[in-house]
């Protein structure tokens, strides 16, 4: 039997969605019908209790069919309209580009053109006086083989000389630079440019290095940077409010266990990512450790499990929770329970003094 999940045929879902329907329909039918045989047996109360159950599985089955076929805004359609925003430059015109270095480059006359076409007259510079206009060039990058000479130096007494000390390298007797490891990991993970490509592209810009040398490179930076990671997590923890969350990290390999997640703490001015393979409130307990602040998380179960007693006792940390997933409980039931429009309009008030903070 194939399931609702598995479907991929969007008539094939509303005649499946339909019958869902029609069946939920006729089970509504049927336990009224008990509903009201079990009352006519045992009183009002009986009654009043299934009735109340009978209700709710109703809110259940619209709530369903909402998240199912519904429109997924919560958008209540009371919010002002925005003024009008001036519309941003269309085209390819030139654009501001304050980054870029300026190198001014001032074209003379060739000198058997500075001839007055008029007179005959030779032609003098104008000082001053150009017509300007600007291009946008690029200078190519170059990779250069760096022979250092370390000074010796000699004692007039007969001492042990002495010598210039080495560059730092990241490997020792290395022969590559600090800054062509950076360079090398920030076109990997900055610009997603993997390292066989970088071999490729390197050599024909006159540099033979394997790839397999390239990744010792980034190995050895990321030892060097390794203390200096340690160090963001502690300053993240010197803030009296953090925000917690996680989210999917698929690994290259099929089959299980290829899903991991990734945890991220952070201040407002530092950000701390791991990796572990599970989003279990014990992952969580391990992630916040022994923070004592205020951590703002969504809805996720994991960070409550975490601040609950536990094996390891629970994490010391206070847990605020974030306005959007309240709003969203409040936005699903306003259709069952009209007093959740009071909330809402809390909430968006809330909002509004949201809006107008720097």
């Amino acid at each position: 039997m194939v399931r609702v999940e598995q479907l991929r045929d969007l008539e094939t879902a509303k005649q499946v969605a339909a019958l869902l329907e029609a069946e939920n329909a006729r089970l509504h039918q049927r336990l009224e019908a008990l509903v009201a045989e079990v009352a006519r047996l045992k009183g009002e109360e009986a009654q009043a209790h299934l009735q109340l159950e009978l209700t709710q599985l109703k809110e259940q089955l619209a709530l369903m069919q909402q998240r199912l076929f519904g429109a997924s805004s919560e958008k209540r359609g009371d919010k002002p309209p925005k003024p009008p925003r001036a519309k941003p430059q269309r085209g390819h015109g030139p654009k501001a580009q304050p980054e870029l270095k300026v190198q001014e480059v001032l074209l003379p006359l060739e000198e058997a053109d500075q001839v007055c076409g008029l007179c005959g007259s030779g032609l003098r510079a104008w000082e001053g006086q150009t017509e300007d206009c600007e291009q946008i060039t690029v200078v190519e990058r170059s990779f250069l083989l760096r022979r250092v000479k370390r000074q010796k130096y000699r004692c007039g007494q007969g001492c042990a000389p002495v010598t210039a000390p080495a560059p730092p390298r990241l490997i020792p007797g290395g022969r590559y630079s600090v800054d062509f490891a950076v360079h090398v990991a920030l076109m990997k993970y900055g610009f997603h440019l993997p390292l066989a490509r970088q071999e490729r592209l390197y050599a024909r810009e006159g540099l033979v290095v394997e790839a397999q040398t390239l990744w010792d490179q980034i190995e050895a930076l990321a030892q060097h940077l390794q203390k200096s990671y340690e160090a963001l997590l502690a300053e993240v923890f010197t803030s009296p409010l953090i925000h917690a969350d996680e989210t999917h990290w698929y690994l290259l390999d099929k089959g299980p266990g290829t899903k991991w997640y990734a945890w991220t703490v952070a201040s407002p001015d530092t950000v701390f990512h791991r990796i572990y393979p599970s989003r279990s409130g014990a992952t969580a307990r391990t992630v916040l450790g022994d923070y004592e602040g205020i951590v703002l998380v969504d809805g996720y179960a994991a960070y409550q499990t975490a601040t609950k007693s536990g094996a390891d006792g629970p994490c010391p940390a206070t847990l605020a929770f974030c306005w959007a997933h309240v709003r969203r409980k409040f936005f699903e039931a306003q259709k069952f329970a009209p007093a959740c429009k009071g909330v809402l309009d809390l909430i968006g008030e809330l909002y509004a003094i949201e809006a107008d903070l720097p």
